[in-house]
């Protein structure tokens, strides 16, 4: 089972209905994965990555549910550091899901192309923050 998979799988069982987000690179084998379980869980596909998380955020409100908001890497996700600061400041159930590339050292400052290291930029801002490379990571 691939970690798209599992991370769906857990959706489902946690009741979540609806995701938020912009499709990427990198997050593409979430969104397949999702496509696969519909209509147990529904992407809604947004057209910026911060109204993706803001909706997130009001869906976690109004609903009472989880929120869920997905982004590709770099940019992508950095646009939905507001959305993340909102649901800290709030206490808002929400879950922000992005994807990385490799996590190979080199001499290069960046080696892949948008990469970032998310943890280390929203720690300040969310009451749990990791990065996941295998299925035993996700708990």
């Amino acid at each position: 089972m691939k970690v798209a998979e599992y991370v769906v799988n857990k959706l489902i069982e946690y009741g979540v209905t609806d995701t938020f987000g912009v499709p990427g690179g990198v997050i593409l084998k979430f969104l397949y994965a999702m496509e696969e379980r519909k209509p147990e869980i529904e992407p809604h596909l947004n057209y910026h990555e911060q109204m993706a998380g803001f909706a997130a955020c009001g869906y976690s409100q109004a609903s009472g549910k989880l929120g869920v908001a997905y982004a590709t890497r770099g940019p992508g996700f950095t646009n939905m550091i507001t959305c993340i600061a909102e649901a800290y400041q709030e206490s808002l159930p929400v879950l922000f899901i992005t994807a990385h590339g490799s996590r190979e050292k080199s001499e290069l400052r960046f080696e892949n192309n948008q990469e970032l290291d998310p943890v280390s930029i929203i720690s300040g801002i969310t009451k749990f923050a990791a990065n996941v490379d295998v299925v035993g990571d996700v708990s």
